[in-house]
C-alpha cells in the first residue's frame, strides 16, 4: 500500500517596514481630500478629522511615499483589515501629532500589511498593534471593535462618538 504524504512548507515571513504618511484610500483616490488637502503634494497636512470621517475609515488606510525622481506622492502599501482596525484604535487613543509614521508588520495573503508597530517619526514613540502576521496560512475568524471619532462632511466640525465594527475573515 502506498502512502501519499503531503507537506506544507511554511516559510519564515520577513517583517516589512514602510515609512511615509498614513492616509485613507478615499482621499488618495480623489486627489484632494474632504479636508481640502492635496494628497499628491502636501500629505503632511492631512487632518485627524478627515482620517476618522466614516467614508474615509470605510475606504481603508495605507502609506503614501514619494518615489525617487517623482514630484507627487502615491500609495506605497495598503493595510489589511486588521491593520485598518489597529490604525483606528491608534488614532483614537493616542495624542495626534501628525501622520508621518513608520509601520512594521507582515503581509497577508492579499499583499496587505498587518500592523505590528506604528512609530511616530516626529517624536519616536512606538505603539504596538495586534500583528496577526503569524506567517502561517491558517483560517481565522475574529471580531474587533474600536471607538472611532466620526465627523460630518460639512467642514468636519461636529464630532460624534461611534463604534466601528470590523469583521476579519482571513483564509
Amino acid at each position: 500500500m502506498a502512502f501519499l504524504a503531503g507537506f506544507v512548507l511554511l516559510g519564515a515571513a520577513e517583517a516589512a517596514v514602510h515609512s511615509g504618511y498614513l492616509y485613507d484610500k478615499l482621499c488618495v483616490d480623489e486627489g484632494v481630500g474632504i479636508d481640502g488637502v492635496d494628497s499628491r503634494t502636501e500629505p503632511e497636512k492631512h487632518t485627524l478629522d478627515c482620517l476618522l470621517f466614516s467614508p474615509c475609515i470605510e475606504s481603508g488606510y495605507g502609506i503614501l511615499t514619494r518615489p525617487e525622481g517623482q514630484s507627487h506622492y502615491s500609495m506605497d502599501v495598503l493595510l489589511s483589515a486588521q491593520g485598518n482596525a489597529d490604525v483606528i484604535t491608534w488614532l483614537t487613543t493616542q495624542e495626534y501629532l501628525g501622520n508621518h509614521v513608520e509601520i512594521s508588520g507582515l503581509y497577508d495573503s492579499q499583499g496587505r500589511l498587518h500592523v505590528d508597530t506604528i512609530k511616530r517619526l516626529n517624536d519616536g514613540s512606538i505603539w504596538n498593534g495586534s500583528g496577526e502576521g503569524s506567517g502561517s496560512e491558517t483560517s481565522t475568524f475574529g471580531i474587533s471593535t474600536s471607538a472611532a471619532l466620526v465627523t460630518s462632511a460639512a467642514g468636519c466640525s461636529s464630532m460624534l462618538l461611534a463604534t466601528t465594527l470590523i469583521v476579519l475573515f482571513r483564509l
